[in-house]
């Protein structure tokens, strides 16, 4: 996603990141910027931050969104908090004159909480202990690039541009449209004071013993001697509870959901992969990212398991749901092989597929007898919902408001023992395929998108 090109300047911003140091994207197998759903809730408006840019001088500076007119609708004019409570350190780094006035100019940006609970994750966790999973922090290009000059002078119309060359996916934060954002694995915990005071609330955590400076790399290139241009950038990421009430997580099927290593993500949040045997592919191999033409790919023969999961912490007294845009490619077996679903500590909400039946089932893939229905092939999305400690409920399509099956939450199978699979695996949000230990004796699974939310029953 970062194009190189000898007649161009390009401005890089290194900020806040996870392992990616020197790493323009992290997503070495995507096949392009993806729309991710993020987080909703208080901080879906953190304000926006201006960032002036002169690569004549090799300066920068930066302020409130305030004195700009005709903003994006749901930009916030003002500095987020009263007084702020994100607070921006930018120093600048190492710059390269590439000859002609083009310039690569660099700034390091790190992001302190100033809040009283921690950002990027939905649970409640005291420090240094944190969840196994986290929600992550976004940060996104609230305002594109403008104010565009060319050796001190307005730019002519068409003579230069500024464009962001590189970034993790882009989503609408606000509208019209969507934003560029980069996606930083991490939480930032409570109590900053001051982003010079290394601490678990910012991201350089140099000054903490075997902390490290997390830092990604922003791009913008440039054409047609720019010499000045400014940006806008806010931020978006979860509040612990009891802060924010509800908290969405999705996956798009242009890239596989689990990481590769910390400074290969793939998708924002990454999932775990459960099981080594079977496959998963993204199909078509062409196809373009953000059109809905991409598809998860998940095959396996009896004995397989391919689970993705992920550990968000949901508690029996919370709503949830997981839905997902869904077709069997392959299914035999007379219990289910395709699964999805969720579970708190002590009640398990899964959903299988066998080729005859769907319905609610045990830990063990087995249907549970009198909350089953007939499968339909034909059937393109589906929604598993838990009504905290009342009920759960199976819908499709996914919106649908009228379940095929309800089930008390009394009669639901108990969750898996804590510490059962891998260590700690608990209280998390799961689909994929399952033929071990079960009658189905092959699936062929296909996801187009998956998404769950805590706290509510429906989007």
């Amino acid at each position: 996603m970062t194009h190189a090109s000898v007649r161009s300047n390009r401005f890089v911003l290194a900020a806040l990141a996870l392992m990616c140091a020197g790493a323009v994207a992290c997503h070495q197998d995507a096949l392009g910027p993806k729309t991710i759903d993020t987080p909703s809730g208080p901080m879906r408006d953190l304000g926006t931050v201006i960032i002036d840019v002169d690569l004549k001088h090799h300066r920068w500076s930066a302020r409130p969104a305030g004195g700009v007119g005709n903003l994006p609708p749901g930009v916030s004019a003002a500095f987020y908090g009263a007084p702020p409570k994100i607070e921006y350190s930018l120093t600048e780094g190492p710059f390269t004159d590439l000859g002609g006035g083009d310039i690569e100019y660099n700034i390091h940006a790190n992001i302190s909480n100033l809040l009283d609970w921690a950002i990027g994750t939905n649970s409640i966790h005291a420090y240094p202990a944190e969840p196994q999973d986290t929600m992550g922090v976004y940060v996104y290009f609230a305002i594109q690039p403008y104010n565009i000059k060319k050796l001190g002078s307005p730019c002519p119309a068409g003579q230069c541009t500024v464009t962001i060359d590189s970034a993790d996916g882009q989503y609408p934060f606000i509208g019209p449209g969507t934003q560029k954002y980069v996606f930083w694995k991490t939480i930032l915990e409570p109590g900053g004071t001051n982003a010079q005071r290394p601490g678990p609330f910012e991201t350089n955590q140099s000054g903490l013993t075997g902390g490290i400076n997390y830092f990604r790399r922003m791009s913008f290139r440039t054409t047609g001697n720019v010499s000045d241009f400014s940006f806008g950038l806010s931020i978006a990421a979860p509040w612990v509870e009891p802060n924010e009430s509800r908290w969405k997580v999705f996956y798009l099927a242009d890239s596989l959901p689990n990481r590769v290593s910390l400074d290969d993500l793939r998708s924002e949040p990454d999932w775990r992969r459960l099981g080594t045997t079977g496959s998963a592919t993204i199909t078509p191999a062409a196809c373009a990212p953000n059109t809905g033409a991409c598809t998860l790919s998940l095959a396996g023969t009896a004995g397989d398991t391919l689970i993705y999961y992920r550990s968000d912490s949901l508690r029996a007294n919370q709503s949830g749901y997981m839905a997902a845009t869904l077709s069997l490619s392959t299914l035999t077996g007379a219990q289910p092989g395709v699964f999805m679903g969720m579970k708190d500590p002590v009640k398990l909400v899964q959903l299988g597929i066998s080729t005859g039946t769907t319905g609610f089932t045990d830990s063990l893939g087995i249907l549970v007898p009198g909350y089953t229905f007939a499968t339909v092939l034909g059937r393109s999305s589906y929604r598993i919902a838990k009504f905290t400690t009342d009920s759960a409920a199976i819908y499709s399509p996914a919106g649908s408001t009228t379940p095929l099956m309800k089930i008390p939450y009394a009669s639901l199978p108990p969750a898996p023992v804590r510490g059962s699979g891998p260590p700690n695996y608990d209280r998390f949000f799961f689909f994929g395929n399952v033929t071990a230990s079960v009658g189905s004796t092959s699936a062929t699974s296909l996801w187009s998108n998956v998404n769950y939310e805590i706290g509510a029953a429906a989007p």
